[in-house]
């Protein structure tokens, strides 16, 4: 194990010690609300993005809350359906296998940190390695997200189709790896040689990548896929209604123009929430071959 390795295992330890030391008065306390959010892989660097908006959670509700990031659909399903979690912030493409299990009528869309409601992936190669085009990947090896991510999984796959790439037989590898972080910092590295991240990523975070020890100035876009909507903030079916209104009205109130929430905010990487219809993943549900539940 390199010092690194050591030193940010430590790091990890020592954040999640921390966690546990202060909340387990709240767990004695009662039952928490449990948030389940699709997590990039690293579930460390999840928790740290999402804890802000965790703790403004409690702040505005009164509630306790409880972070849990199952690591595929088929957990996703178990824990709504034994009625493990409360509420979920989730890609679409997971929405929409599960939403005959939430309230439909209290859904919340998220925000891009540019305001919008949909989102995309970007392929990012370093400049220096002669990969310009889609096609010059053929032979290469390729890091995409998490497979429960819309745009750096499902429509990455489809762009690599869409050029006549066939990810199995076509590339010298894959790995999903894990948050755009991780992802560009391995494409940098030059460990793979083209990696998928948020559209939004290499322009908006400059000061992550300089923590990182990554130079943005060597790496370009080659391409973009298709767009899809933007996460979505569901209540399972039997949450009582009067906690589903105050966590919707606590996350509605959130507004990028106030520095405290603006804070909160770049840390989950959304710019805000508004209200969300079911019929607004009827798209998302054609892409994949998702039937709607009648």
């Amino acid at each position: 194990m390199s010092i690194r390795e050591l030193g940010n295992g430590i790091v990890a330890f020592l954040f999640f010690f921390c966690l546990l030391a202060g909340l387990s008065s709240a767990e004695e306390g009662g039952k928490k609300i449990v948030i389940a959010v699709s997590p990039c892989s690293d579930v460390v660097l999840s928790f740290k993005k999402f804890h802000p908006l965790v703790t403004y959670l409690q702040a505005e509700t009164g509630m306790e809350i409880k972070l849990v990031f199952p690591p595929d659909a088929a957990e996703f399903e178990a824990q709504i359906k034994n009625k493990d979690i409360d509420f979920a912030f989730q890609d679409p493409n997971v929405y929409v296998k599960f939403a005959p299990l939430y309230d439909q009528n209290t859904l919340l869309k998220a925000l891009s940190l540019k305001g919008g409601v949909l989102q995309s992936g970007a392929v990012v190669t370093r400049k220096d390695s002669n990969i310009k085009t889609m096609k010059d990947l053929v032979g290469k090896s390729v890091m995409f997200g998490s497979k429960l991510s819309a745009s750096k999984w499902v429509v990455a796959k489809m762009l690599f189709e869409e050029n006549g790439i066939d990810i199995d037989k076509d590339l010298a590898m894959y790995a999903n790896g894990g948050c755009c972080e991780d992802i560009l910092f391995n494409v940098f590295l030059k460990a793979f040689d083209a990696g998928v991240v948020c559209d939004h990523f290499l322009d908006e975070h400059a000061k992550k990548q300089r923590e990182l020890g990554v130079n943005a100035q060597e790496l370009h876009v080659i391409a973009t896929t298709r767009w899809v909507p933007t996460r979505v903030f569901s209540a399972r079916k039997d949450v009582d209604g009067k906690i589903v209104s105050s966590f919707d009205r606590a996350l509605l109130k959130l507004n990028s123009s106030n520095p405290e929430h603006a804070k909160i905010l770049y840390s989950a990487e959304v710019g805000g929430f508004q209200q969300a219809k079911d019929e607004d993943y009827d798209e998302m549900r054609a892409l994949i071959g998702e039937k709607k539940a009648r």
